[in-house]
């Protein structure tokens, strides 16, 4: 948000209020469906932190929402203590897809997490059908997760979002301190302790 504000007052970019009240208006609704007063079986960000629950999450997204899948990565990381990982499309289709064998034993511990938009270019919406297409044929589950909002700005924010709130679920199925960074400090500590030559 700063930033649009710096870019707005640098004549960078036009004003970008209507834009920011529909992301605001479409995470209020959202929030009324997902926050932690909303039962289980109601709430689609609880129920996604429950599949994802001893899985390793891999994210994809495309376009506007190839920043937010990298997004969703660093707070399963962060928040949950959990691995993850994010692929953008189309380039995972040039590689990531080739490595859907193997291990073998890994491949029922996987989730892939699409996100996606009604504004995806139609190329990758089609590359995220037959993507999915491919991984359940290697016995991988996929869910997909549409954005929410008509503009980009209210795609992305209200995605992010979500993912937040799917994040801090998992921390709490996952019995941990979603705020405790104990291992970046033990790493900061530790690589003090080294000599910069």
């Amino acid at each position: 948000m700063s930033l649009l504000g710096i870019f707005y007052k640098l004549d960078f970019i036009g004003d970008k209020e209507d834009d920011l009240a529909e992301a605001v208006e479409v995470m209020e609704q959202w929030q009324a469906e997902i926050g932690p007063q909303v039962a289980t079986k109601d709430n689609q960000a609880k129920q996604l932190a429950q599949r994802l629950y001893g899985k390793l999450p891999v994210v994809y997204g495309a376009g506007l929402l190839g920043t937010v899948a990298r997004r969703w990565k660093g707070q399963l990381n962060e928040n949950s203590k959990n691995w993850a990982f994010f692929e953008e499309m189309s380039e995972l289709n040039h590689n990531a897809v080739l490595g859907t064998h193997w291990p073998q034993e890994l491949l029922p511990q996987l989730l892939v997490v699409m996100l996606t938009s009604e504004g995806d270019h139609p190329r990758n919406a089609l590359r995220f059908q037959v993507t999915r297409e491919l991984l359940e044929r290697e016995g991988v589950a996929v869910e997909i997760l549409p954005a929410r909002g008509r503009g980009r700005l209210a795609q992305m924010l209200s995605t992010i979002h979500f993912g937040d709130f799917v994040s801090f679920y998992l921390a709490m199925l996952n019995g941990v301190d979603p705020t405790d960074t104990g291992a970046i400090e033990w790493l900061k500590e530790r690589l003090a302790q080294v000599p910069v030559s």
